[in-house]
């Protein structure tokens, strides 16, 4: 009896641990990115005046066999991205091959990104998806505030990130920049 008791704590014990596992929010593909999509450019090369490009990002940098990218989808424009997107500029400036780009999507406006990018001058392209949820394929779950996605030449996935809010991107965001240094590797 006292064996059927201890094993049945163990099991409800560790049942109700795996909540605290399962709160970790998965995101996007975790092989390999999931194809091109379009943006419009808010901030970067492709913009010019008010003429905002439509671009594939993923299209570019393959075409320019860039050896690894830092994708990173946020449906927030806020100081905390602000903090993440400053830690990959400073890989991409030591590093001119690595490709960068910030993906707006669920909402996030060209005004969001433009008072971004007025008020901390970031070196990597702000985007919206032309998608307003992102591209299909890459089944970014709504739950995820922001989904960063690095990638070597062809589309291996090396990291992938989610979080559920940009704080928490934000927290990880040496994290981030240390696996962008280390897919150039």
């Amino acid at each position: 009896m006292k064996v059927r008791l201890a094993a049945a704590l163990f099991v409800t014990g560790f049942a109700m641990a795996l909540p605290v596992r399962a709160g970790e929010i998965t995101s996007g593909p975790t092989d390999q990115i999931s194809g091109p999509f379009d943006v419009k450019a808010i901030t970067g090369e492709h913009r010019k005046g008010d003429v905002k490009d439509q671009l594939c990002y993923v299209c570019k940098y393959g075409a320019e066999a860039r050896p690894a990218v830092v994708l990173i989808f946020t449906q927030k424009a806020d100081e905390n991205l602000a903090s993440l997107v400053k830690e990959v500029d400073a890989v991409q400036k030591k590093n001119k091959d690595l490709g960068t780009v910030v993906v707006g999507v669920g909402g996030v406006s060209d005004a969001d990104f433009e008072k971004l990018q007025e008020t901390h001058k970031l070196t990597t392209p702000l985007t919206i998806a032309v998608e307003k949820d992102g591209p299909a394929a890459y089944n970014l779950n709504k739950e995820a505030a922001v989904t960063v996605l690095v990638y070597k030449a062809g589309g291996k996935i090396s990291k992938n990130f989610a979080f559920k809010d940009t704080k928490a991107a934000a927290a990880k965001a040496k994290d981030i920049a240390e696996a962008a240094t280390d897919v150039l590797k």
